[in-house]
């Protein structure tokens, strides 16, 4: 099995600094949806700090109006490279993954391998992100050279 775990702030719309407007909300999901249209095996799991503000089914929920039928879970509560850990931990049958977010620092240093890094206020469309994420979808079974 494959996982994508995804944050929202910074990777689906614009991250702001808390003193300015970010702009339409998810706005940059439709781009991760045609990414994902032929790959409905992947997992999509949520690490995004919304998962304090909304229940997993809420989630889901706002999610499966873009993603379809794409399955979708919610990493547990936690700082975000802790609980990505912890959520591949208890799911061995994850064999590869990729983690979209805007802040590197969350994940340590040096920061893992499978980190695809989005700048806040371009998210998905940070140059290059979309082409990664792409080259390990297309690859079997996802195991690519990252």
């Amino acid at each position: 099995m494959r996982a994508l775990f995804l944050d929202f702030d910074g990777v689906l719309h614009r991250a702001g600094n808390g003193l300015e407007d970010t702009g339409p909300m998810l706005v940059w999901l439709p781009l991760l949806a045609d990414a994902l249209s032929a790959y409905p095996d992947v997992l999509v799991v949520v690490h995004s700090t919304w998962r304090y503000q909304y229940s997993s089914d809420e989630i889901r929920k706002l999610l499966a109006g873009c993603l379809g039928g794409q399955p979708i879970a919610i990493a547990p509560r936690g700082p975000r490279w802790e609980a990505i850990r912890w959520f591949l931990q208890m799911n061995p049958a994850v064999a590869s993954y990729r983690i979209l977010d805007d802040e590197p620092d969350e994940f340590g240093h040096p920061a893992p391998d499978e980190l695809l890094v989005c700048e806040s206020a371009l998210g998905l469309t940070t140059p290059g992100v979309l082409s990664a994420l792409m080259r390990w979808l297309a690859c079997s079974g996802g195991v690519e050279p990252v």
